[in-house]
């Protein structure tokens, strides 16, 4: 923790400061909304009853949280992507209810790692939507068991997911549910974090990213229109931040 602020303290204000500056789908499985709110409050603190308004319901004609990540998977992936769009969303609302994550929190992840290419390859070896390095998911993927067959399982989109998905959960539970620990961990590793606390440092620039994302999303969903015109709002948001 760092001296003379709590870590719930740090992040209710990064958020706030970002809060500040930031035709209808195929049928989806819903996702379960308990564990979509709970994750969502434990990321956004003071913030969530602000930016969490939707439920997954169709009473009052509300969009419902499952169709919007698939109409805004859609408009997100490059175009030679799309047609891999419901395999893609149906990845991230699986890999939601397996590990009690958000899925708008796995969109905002994986927009921010590799705007939703696929094919994405970074400059240290990482590979797919979530950039995620071999070693690392040669270890979540034997602690999870998962099936992992080397590169090929992360250029698969889905395998990508579930297994980037593992390990949050995994450090989401090794830094005690401090979503400003878990989310910078996913970034530069839990042994890299751990020794830059220890030295005062509070590394935030990635955390910060991910949620303005995470927020542009929401800000999107919690707009008044049809599912279209969410999705499109969601896209257009995430666009402002990135260009």
């Amino acid at each position: 923790m760092l001296p003379g602020i709590s870590s719930l303290q740090l992040f209710s204000f990064s958020l706030v400061l970002l809060a500040n500056s930031v035709a209808s789908a195929a049928p989806v499985k819903p996702i379960v909304e308990d564990s979509r709110l709970s994750h969502a409050r434990e990321l956004l603190g003071k913030s969530f009853k602000r930016k969490v308004i939707r439920k997954a319901t169709r009473e009052n004609g509300e969009v419902d949280v499952s169709d919007f990540v698939l109409e805004t998977t859609k408009v997100l992936l490059p175009k030679k992507g799309r047609a891999s769009a419901e395999k893609i969303a149906f990845a991230i609302l699986d890999a939601a209810e397996e590990f009690s994550l958000d899925p708008v929190f796995l969109m905002a992840v994986i927009q921010n790692e590799s705007s939703f290419d696929p094919s994405m390859r970074g400059l240290a070896g990482e590979i797919g939507l979530m950039q995620i390095l071999p070693r690392t998911a040669k270890w979540i993927a034997d602690l999870y068991k998962i099936e992992y067959r080397g590169d090929k399982s992360l250029l698969d989109p889905a395998q990508n997911i579930w297994i980037g998905a593992a390990l949050m959960d995994k450090l989401r539970h090794q830094f005690d549910s401090e979503g400003r620990l878990y989310v910078s961990a996913y970034n530069v590793g839990p042994k890299k974090l751990r020794m830059l606390i220890g030295m005062n440092k509070n590394p935030k620039i990635y955390v910060l990213a991910v949620m303005k994302r995470y927020l542009a999303l929401y800000d999107g969903f919690k707009s008044k229109g049809d599912l279209r015109v969410l999705s499109q709002k969601a896209r257009s948001n995430v666009l402002q931040i990135t260009n």
